[in-house]
């Protein structure tokens, strides 16, 4: 991902958000992970998640990726 909703380029830390963010969806998706373990990376996305939309980088609910 290199640019936002509108088309702007993103900056090197929105970039490195972006990452992030993908990189923990990806992680909660998981079916080997332990109930305690999924219920913490999901405590540590929903702010990822507020961030990428506050920043117009993605406009998604977590519901609607899978989450």
């Amino acid at each position: 991902m290199t640019t936002d909703l509108l088309g702007a380029e993103l900056t090197d830390a929105e970039r490195e958000l972006a990452d992030l963010y993908a990189s923990l969806c990806a992680f909660v998706r998981r079916d080997d992970l332990a109930p305690s373990t999924r219920a913490g990376a999901l405590a540590a996305l929903a702010p990822l998640a507020v961030a990428m939309t506050d920043l117009g980088i993605v406009f998604e609910h977590l519901v609607d990726v899978g989450v």
